[in-house]
């Protein structure tokens, strides 16, 4: 029929897959992007006809785990190892330790042991630590932060097949967009948003942002700032964007001259991280610039590198144990109700100190 919707195709196909038993009860379904491809169709489109049947309890969908054959389908998994795995980017960094106090704190008040691994922020070393997890097999839950979450993964059907054996998946500080679990972190964008509108409303218009490129913090965080400089009517110029991956931010020094050269006529910067942050006001006095006097700076993190910088600068907080421990939290209620959205969000206040001049006063 020619007024024949476009997602009864796909309605269809599952009924049909049931009643020739290539789709049984319990069997897990393709993931939107795989039933996208399949039939030519959007993923909205196929939403449509997934949520329809689950209205017609032909299929269940599973927060953090997929969707399922079967009314009110609950995978329950029959054995405990009562152990979860933590795998993270970066242990010297400022961030993780105390993270991960906070989720050890948590699991082991719960009776779990917890093995932790790290990738460097290298997708081959992630896939290294997931096939090891594969073979064992001896995990409740997966506490993971994301390896260079901005750019396109292909350890993806990892995570699926993790999830294919009902072990849930939660992500901290970044997230896979093609990888539909959920996230303990901060609203990068909103706090991105809070940095630029501080320093705008303290008078300054040209305003430097500093971000990452290969991490998924780096565009939330641009897109923060260029939400304030709309919102607020501020010129905003491509040139005014610098972008470095990780291996840059590592040895940012070596940077110096291109970075002097791309501040020229700016009097302030938002810092994707503290670490940026210090680096930069660093170079900026080794040449001579003065903070805040000639340029104002702010960072994110609010670590202690914003304290004992040589001009202590203004940060946003990120909650750091705090987030271990609700990323625990979840986690282990996930595991108990695999309904469980374990989705949160953190917003922050800035930590004000020495590094951003109010140009205001300065024009009285």
């Amino acid at each position: 029929m020619a007024d024949r919707p476009k997602y009864q195709a796909v309605i269809d196909w599952v009924k049909n897959s049931i009643r020739e038993g290539t789709l049984q009860y319990g069997d897990r379904l393709m993931s939107e992007k795989e039933l996208s491809e399949k039939f030519g169709l959007s993923r909205q489109t196929i939403r449509h006809a997934t949520g329809e049947l689950e209205k017609q309890h032909v299929l269940t969908r599973v927060q953090g785990s997929g969707t399922y054959i079967g009314a009110a389908f609950q995978p329950v998994r029959r054995e405990r190892y009562m152990n979860i795995a933590v795998l993270s980017t970066f242990y010297e960094s400022y961030i993780f330790p105390p993270i991960l106090r906070g989720i050890v704190s948590v699991l082991q008040k719960a009776g779990y042991t917890t093995q932790v691994a790290f990738t460097d922020n290298r997708m081959d070393v992630e896939k290294q630590n997931l096939k090891a997890i594969l073979e064992k097999g001896d995990i409740d839950g997966f506490i993971v932060e994301p390896t260079q979450s901005a750019l396109p993964n292909p350890n993806i059907p990892y995570y699926q097949e993790i999830l294919s054996r009902h072990i849930p998946i939660l992500l901290f500080n970044a997230f896979y967009p093609d990888l539909h679990v959920p996230c303990v972190r901060i609203d990068d964008r909103k706090i991105a948003d809070h940095a630029t509108e501080l320093l705008i409303e303290r008078g300054h218009r040209k305003i430097v942002g500093i971000f990452k490129s290969d991490d998924g913090q780096g565009p939330l965080r641009y897109q923060g700032y260029v939400d304030a400089m709309v919102r607020h009517d501020v010129p905003f110029d491509r040139r005014n964007v610098i972008w470095c991956d990780t291996v840059m931010q590592q040895d940012i020094h070596q940077l110096a001259d291109y970075l002097i050269f791309r501040l020229a006529d700016c009097t302030a910067v938002v810092c994707y991280n503290d670490e940026v942050a210090m680096s930069l006001i660093d170079i900026l006095l080794s040449r001579g610039i003065r903070v805040p006097e000639d340029i104002s700076v702010v960072g994110i993190d609010d670590s202690n590198l914003a304290s004992v910088c040589r001009v202590p600068f203004t940060s946003f907080p990120h909650p750091k144990e705090e987030l271990g421990i609700k990323v625990a939290e979840n986690l282990l209620k996930m595991i108990d109700n695999p309904d469980f959205d374990g989705n949160y969000l953190y917003d922050a206040k800035p930590v004000m100190r020495d590094s951003v001049r109010d140009l205001r006063k300065a024009e009285q």
